[in-house]
């Protein structure tokens, strides 16, 4: 790196010198008495007085009119050398000596090439005459020679690291600072920069390094993008350094998006390398419908053994065999296959039916060490003689691929760009990668590692050691640590991993906080769950909203394309096969003013999603049997709910009883929810807020966003455990951090928006969805004037010995008037009971309001 002065002051410098004889008085105002006599009325020559004079003093002011007829005649050089001499003399008071160095310094910036001055100014600061200018100089040249050590520590003694130094000293710290390995201190010292000046393009590229290098890769995609739209990536290298980083937070369909844009637009090149990062990145975003092209037109241009092998798995994933042949022959051809590809071209024979040429590549594996033992096998089921009849029989019943066109995204490029065949329909851009989950979560953790990968979620191995099914769930991390704790102090620093909403509370509260622990995906559910969600791929589908035909058991949609396809996860998830909770809910108030409970009992009997006796929809369009009251204490019933939750509401509407207050008697009304309030949640409450969503979806239109990685509340055992009592928890303002966790997860964002003609209190409301769960986790209820208003945080906690998950407690915010609603606290309360025997025959009304309609 190097400073250089800029013109204006350079010439400025340059003026005082030519009028350094005008100013002879502020030396000789020291009153010093010259040996060696001077005649004025003559005019001396300098070089010949310089000769005979002496005295330290007057060579000092000699040399430095020396100095100024030099800069006359543009011999910036010699005029250097006089003053470095003048200096040398030693004989100038301090403020005089001060001002030369000054000189001196702007004389070297002037030059023009600090670089053959760094002798001289290397002379000068071994003497210790060097002044703040020179220090600053001489760090440039250092810069320039990677010499990072020497120039942070003569950028901290020219005082480059005070408030109010010259931009430039600061910015050339922050490069020392990332070059002798201090990249701490340079983070927010760019972040600084920034700020005061935007324009700077270097100061840009630096920080989305530093944010990469510190695994905050988020952040530095962000920055990236910003100076991307203000006009800073010019050059290819820089928007593929966007692409790269796009692709390592976890969102190669954005930057495989963001490419395909480049390309279009010539601003990178159409390249073999460039097309090849962009089948990548459609491989990993596992949109093989555009994956497909890219490969053969890479194929096509450069074709090699690996591309064409590559190309072939796509075909097998595809079920297209006989296109998979051709790839790995002409991978045969072109390179010395292995075994493993000779084993591959066999299976895609076989699954043509033709025995005979994939016996003839089975052989061919047989002969290699990679190949030999699965090739045997093959080989002697081949001349066994029943294959033929059977792979023609698979071969028969493989249908057709159909192909959907898809949106690429435009969030990064400000392009849409649709690809695929004409006439399909609309997939929505997934941004995970890798392998799934049984119920389609990534498997694999994040990029930078601080989300672990799924290895099945809380064994019962992994129990606490004194737990009892039927017990109070214990801790099973009792000794991890917070990692550390996002406060108002340093909340910029994790900003880009937390929802609007608790940067409301951030903004609302400055005391507010969030203990940060390590990640743990602990949510499991029972292999009978696992096999029915795979089985419901291509099987389940929506006939309209509120219309869910072709489910059974496990998770609808673990492959969604919309976002009213994972919430109707979320509404069908499994939560155990029958259910009894006794909980405690409550009005928290922004003043001392004691909070308000309730006591809730619930019971349910769960039709779909039931492991004992699963329901079939076309048969049965019940979801779950829902009975709960409340009360003052357990004992006090002064308001009883009865529901029957159906999965088509326009075959069958949600059917809902009541036995009101004070009055022994049942009512049958209409079908309730949206944003009827909620019993004793004083208003701060909807209906269709249980559960952080339930009811019908038709009032909202739901829109897919993506997937996010966010600080969520997870694995909540503190607030259940017995450690705290709820007046510890109900704290005014805002819930009491102490015994809360929260943890980096993914979730997928919906955004709901008010359908044409509809009504509701909440305009627009974003949700976020745990990925290993299907449970919301987090909610953001706008008004119509597009307001946060209600903000819901639901703390999930996986109940290892049911093997499901649910969030207890959940709270509710309200932004505007400080109070907070929370419901299911269980930590008072006897612990939930799972598979408690239950008959469809107890929630039928008659039957309720026999045993409950005379309170």
């Amino acid at each position: 790196m190097t400073m250089r002065l800029p013109m204006h002051a350079a010439l400025a410098a340059l003026g005082l010198l030519l009028t350094m004889p005008a100013l002879a008085d502020q030396y000789r105002s020291e009153q010093r008495i010259v040996e060696t006599p001077t005649q004025p009325e003559k005019q001396e020559d300098p070089q010949q007085l310089l000769r005979i004079t002496t005295d330290p003093y007057g060579k000092a002011l000699l040399l430095r009119d020396l100095a100024a007829q030099a800069v006359q005649k543009h011999d910036y050089a010699k005029a250097t050398q006089y003053l470095e001499q003048a200096l040398a003399q030693n004989a100038l008071s301090g403020p005089a000596a001060a001002q030369m160095k000054d000189d001196l310094a702007q004389l070297y910036m002037a030059s023009g090439d600090l670089k053959k001055m760094q002798p001289r100014l290397e002379a000068q600061v071994k003497s210790g005459q060097a002044s703040p200018q020179m220090l600053a100089a001489l760090a440039s040249v250092y810069l320039g020679q990677k010499r990072y050590q020497d120039a942070l520590s003569l950028l901290q003694k020219a005082g480059a690291d005070k408030p109010g130094a010259d931009i430039s000293w600061r910015r050339a710290l922050a490069a020392a600072y990332i070059g002798s390995g201090h990249e701490h201190d340079a983070l927010p010292l760019l972040e600084q920069l920034l700020k005061q000046d935007p324009s700077h393009r270097e100061d840009w590229l630096r920080l989305a390094a530093l944010q990469l290098k510190f695994g905050d890769k988020a952040r530095a995609a962000a920055v990236m993008e910003l100076a991307n739209r203000l006009g800073f990536l010019t050059s290819a290298e820089d928007r593929l350094r966007l692409v790269t980083l796009t692709a390592q937070i976890g969102a190669p369909f954005e930057a495989g998006s963001l490419l395909q844009s480049l390309i279009d637009r010539k601003e990178v090149a159409d390249d073999q390398a460039n097309r090849k990062l962009l089948a990548q990145l459609w491989l990993a975003a596992r949109e093989d419908s555009l994956a497909l092209p890219a490969l053969q037109a890479l194929v096509k241009t450069a074709p090699s053994a690996p591309l064409y092998q590559q190309l072939a798995q796509l075909y097998m994933d595809r079920d297209e065999y006989a296109a998979a042949a051709q790839a790995l022959q002409q991978a045969v051809q072109l390179g010395k296959p292995n075994g493993k590809t000779w084993l591959a071209l066999g299976f895609a024979q076989y699954q043509q039916a033709d025995i005979d040429a994939a016996l003839a590549s089975f052989r061919q594996a047989d002969k290699l060490a990679d190949g030999h033992a699965s090739a045997s096998e093959w080989i002697h089921y081949l001349e066994s003689g029943k294959a033929r009849e059977q792979a023609l029989q698979a071969a028969s019943e493989r249908g057709q691929r159909d192909e959907g066109e898809v949106q690429l995204s435009g969030r990064l490029s400000g392009d849409t760009v649709v690809l695929g065949s004409a006439g399909g329909s609309q997939a929505v851009a997934a941004v995970a990668s890798g392998k799934l989950t049984p119920i389609g979560a990534d498997a694999n953790g994040n990029a930078d590692g601080t989300i672990p990968a799924w290895t099945g979620g809380l064994q019962r191995v992994q129990w606490p050691k004194d737990f009892h099914v039927g017990q109070r769930l214990a801790d099973p991390y009792p000794n991890d640590k917070p990692l550390f704790t996002i406060t108002n102090d340093n909340l910029a620093q994790y900003r880009s991993r937390l929802s609007a909403g608790h940067l409301a509370l951030f903004a609302k509260y400055p005391d507010y906080r969030m203990p940060v622990y390590a990640s743990r995906r602990s949510v499991a559910y029972p292999q009978a769950i696992y096999d029915a969600s795979r089985a419901n791929v291509g099987k389940a589908r929506l006939t309209g909203s509120d219309e869910l035909i072709g489910a059974h058991l496990g998770v609808p949609f673990p492959q969604p394309r919309s976002g009213v396809e994972i919430m109707w996860n979320h509404r069908t998830r499994y939560r155990g096969n029958t259910l009894v909770t006794q909980s405690t809910q409550a009005v928290v108030r922004p003043n001392d003013e004691a909070p308000t409970y309730l006591k809730q009992t619930e019971r349910i009997l769960f039709r779909y999603g039931n492991t004992r006796d699963p329901s079939d929809l076309s048969d049965d369009n019940i979801l779950l049997y829902y009975l709960t009251w409340f009360g003052k204490t357990r004992s006090e019933i002064d308001f009883v709910a009865l529901v029957h939750e159906t999965a088509n509401s326009l075959k069958q509407p949600r059917g809902i009883w009541v036995i009101p207050p004070g009055i022994p008697k049942m009512f049958r009304v209409p079908p309730v929810g949206y944003d009827q309030p909620f019993p004793g949640s004083e208003g701060l409450m909807f209906l269709d807020m249980i559960d952080m969503y339930n009811g019908a979806f038709d009032r909202y239109v739901w829109k897919l966003v993506g997937k996010r990685e966010l600080y969520i509340p997870y694995n909540s055992y503190r607030l259940s455990d017995g450690r705290y009592k709820y007046a510890q928890l109900l704290t005014p303002k805002f819930f009491n951090p102490a015994g809360t966790r929260y943890e980096l997860h993914r979730v997928w964002q919906i955004e709901a928006t008010e359908r044409g003609g509809k009504r509701h209190s909440f305009g627009t409301r974003t949700f976020y969805v745990d990925e290993d769960s299907w449970n919301v986790v987090l909610v953001e209820n706008e008004d119509h004037d597009g307001r946060l208003w209600r903000f819901q945080e639901g703390h999930l906690l996986p109940a290892y010995d049911a093997q499901t998950a649910n969030c207890a407690p959940v709270i509710t915010y309200d932004l505007k008037d400080g109070r907070y609603f929370v419901n299911r606290l269980f930590a008072e309360d006897p612990p939930a009971q799972f598979d408690v025997p239950m008959r469809k025959a107890e929630f039928m009304p008659d039957n309720v309001r026999a045993r409950y309609g005379h309170f």
